[in-house]
């Protein structure tokens, strides 16, 4: 099957309304369909979920079942050091506890996005890019809010990049202005409050729209990683509001 037969092939996304079609379907029509050049671009992208479900398995939390490895696997991969790139157990190898691993694991997330970032390209590049640059966004966005020092916040991101100068730089104003790029995603987090599924459910609007406006070649494997980032932010939304009807009806029984 053809990119093009592919793509047609993909029911529409829209954030609020239940996907037509599952994740697991998603990769089983692309393992499928496309050649293993294309199946590694698509690991890659899955491979940021792994690297978030290190986290989630280093805390006890349940793992992603969207990434590459199931958690026996993940487990297997830290035991012998296999499965990932070789920098991510450098990095988690600078701390000996999981306390410590959790408490920096902030590291682990800016070597990524330095060493796949160089080797990226096309959506692969710009998502990545895209994903270090917001996630830096709110982590001083949270740090002026609780007053906390930008310089520790991004303690482990280099200071001569001009991203993360434009955020130091304003260090000591006592707030943080992002570029006006994000400057919606600094209005929809002081509008959401201390509500973390407002926030989320804002957050992942704004952030399937940001994907969906990433310059695209039609019928191109960068057109299936860009429907397959904003499956997975539908599947969140979903997700979240079966968790609040749930929440709901557990009340109304108590």
């Amino acid at each position: 099957m053809s990119y093009y037969f592919l793509e047609i092939s993909l029911p529409p996304l829209k954030i609020g309304a239940r996907p037509e079609i599952s994740f697991e379907e998603l990769v089983f029509r692309i393992e499928v369909n496309l050649r293993s050049s294309d199946l590694k671009k698509v690991g890659k992208l899955r491979e940021l979920i792994d690297l978030l479900n290190i986290r989630a398995l280093l805390s006890g939390q349940k793992i992603d079942h969207r990434g590459n490895l199931s958690e026996k696997e993940l487990d297997q991969a830290l035991l012998v050091k296999d499965g990932f790139p070789q920098y991510v157990f450098d990095s988690l190898g600078r701390w000996e506890t999981n306390s410590a691993k959790l408490q920096n694991f902030s590291a682990l997330l800016a070597v990524f996005f330095k060493e796949e970032v160089k080797k990226a390209k096309g959506f692969l590049k710009q998502y990545f890019i895209f994903e270090r640059e917001y996630r830096l966004v709110l982590a001083a966005l949270r740090a002026a809010q609780m007053g906390r020092d930008f310089a520790e916040t991004l303690q482990f991101e280099e200071l001569n990049d001009p991203f993360v100068a434009q955020i130091l730089v304003q260090k000591d104003t006592g707030r943080y202005e992002p570029p006006v790029e994000y400057a919606e995603l600094k209005e929809i987090f002081i509008s959401s409050g201390p509500d973390a599924g407002k926030q989320h459910k804002a957050f992942t609007e704004w952030k399937f729209s940001r994907v969906e406006e990433m310059g695209l070649k039609p019928f191109s494997i960068d057109a299936i990683l860009s429907y397959m980032v904003r499956l997975i932010l539908v599947e969140d939304w979903q997700a979240l509001n079966e968790e609040k009807g749930k929440e709901a009806l557990k009340a109304c029984a108590e």
